[in-house]
């Protein structure tokens, strides 16, 4: 059981309340940005033969409608970092939420790869922010737990989109799945009201206010440029390579797994919801496992055993063919690769100043999102001469040994409190 831990002296009950609060409230809105993700995924092989669209053809939808990912992580976290978290969470939530509805209306790739594109933007966004906001809530003791608990919302999103796939898209198709996606909008009333702002991010701009030379120096100063400064050069390089190779792991093998079950093991679109529930399971459980084990024995040993425990999982899934090894490899891809990122977000929220937290967190996200474009757009191109299997084995591994790698170099971040 996560137990809530602010720095912040005053009333501690109330801090405690507001804590767990903001927790429940950013994990909501992963739950639904999760939802709104997999149900395009969930939903792609029959989007593929209603539109008529190609495998390359829809690699290419993937990684252009991606750019949306690549463009919200580097742009919204600066507005977080000069306006406040969250004004900046709602203007997310409400836009994947309504681009996710506009999906359903798609009647060509254009379309469809332009609602993606606004859908990923905003998604994306939610990232790096809701992020940042539990970093400043939590103190470092107990940091990891929750931004593990936070992410697994993800986890339950997908959840959510495979019933949703078993139950309303095996009955009626895919537009009625986007048009559900547009229930996050709700959750914008409860943030608008309830959520304060970060304590941490008011009183550094509450500092800022009381000094002009502060004020003076925080304009001319570009968060940006911070990020390779000579004391934050090493965290960001190190930070970069790591979502790089993650999101490159994560990339192909999500995207185009409900593909490859109906196209090279058989299976209809309600076995693919069922194998969601079973990815989801997974990734549910390796959110909030690695975050738990990065607060009990470091950051960088919960990542080595989560990289070593991807390259055999996906090796795993894109190998066998018995459907019930397939069912444990894949609740051992959710696990692994998803803890992978849960452990990644953890090392990055605790290495960059509460000043540009989120415009370090959003750019390392950012650009390692668009590696999670170059994946399925790979294997899209490769995939009528390959098979996906093979694809998934290689290419997740290769990404899993570069972050092993990319660990000898990352210092340790267990017990810092934030600057």
């Amino acid at each position: 059981m996560l137990e809530y831990s602010n720095e912040s002296p005053t009333s501690p009950q109330v801090a405690r309340n507001s804590g767990v609060f903001a927790l429940m409230v950013v994990q909501a809105g992963w739950i639904f940005a999760g939802m709104d993700y997999s149900i395009y995924n969930f939903a792609l092989p029959l989007i593929l033969g209603d539109l008529k669209i190609s495998l390359p053809t829809a690699g290419f939808i993937f990684f252009l409608s991606l750019q949306g990912s690549f463009a919200g992580s580097l742009v919204v976290p600066l507005l977080a970092d000069a306006f406040g978290r969250k004004r900046t969470m709602m203007g997310n939530i409400l836009l994947y939420a309504l681009t996710t509805g506009v999906v359903g209306l798609a009647a060509s790739a254009a379309f469809l790869t332009l609602a993606r594109f606004l859908v990923n933007f905003g998604v994306a966004a939610e990232q790096a922010v809701g992020a940042t906001y539990i970093a400043e809530e939590w103190n470092s003791r107990t940091r990891g737990g929750a931004i593990g608990f936070m992410q697994s919302g993800i986890a339950i999103g997908t959840l959510l989109a495979s019933f949703i796939l078993v139950t309303v898209g095996a009955n009626f198709g895919w537009r009625p799945l986007f048009l559900i996606g547009v229930l996050p909008a709700l959750l914008v009333v409860v943030i608008r009201f309830r959520l304060p702002e970060s304590r941490k991010w008011s009183e550094i701009r509450a500092r800022q206010r009381a000094s002009t030379a502060n004020i003076r120096q925080a304009r001319e100063r570009f968060p940006f440029a911070q990020l390779f400064a000579p004391d934050l050069r090493k965290f960001t390089i190190s930070g970069l390579v790591l979502l790089i190779a993650a999101n490159f792991a994560n990339g192909g093998i999500f995207s185009w797994a409900p593909t490859f079950l109906k196209q090279e093991r058989g299976l209809d679109i309600s076995s693919i919801g069922w194998y969601g529930i079973v990815l989801a399971t997974g990734q549910l459980a390796g959110f909030n496992v690695c975050g738990l084990l990065a607060d009990r024995i470091g950051r960088r040993t919960a990542l080595v055993l989560f990289w070593s425990l991807g390259i055999l999982s996906v090796a795993a899934f894109g190998l066998v063919t018995n459907l019930l090894l397939l069912g444990c490899a894949a609740f051992f891809v959710g696990f692994s690769l998803t803890g992978i990122f849960s452990g990644c977000l953890i090392y990055l929220s605790e290495v960059f100043p509460t000043r540009a937290r989120a415009t370090g967190m959003g750019w390392c996200l950012g650009i390692g999102l668009f590696s999670f474009s170059i994946a399925p757009l790979l294997l899209g191109v490769l995939a009528p001469e390959s098979s996906f299997g093979l694809l998934f084995a290689v290419s997740a591994s290769i990404a899993c040994v570069i972050g092993l790698i990319t660990l000898l170099f990352a210092p340790e971040t267990k017990g810092r409190e934030l600057m």
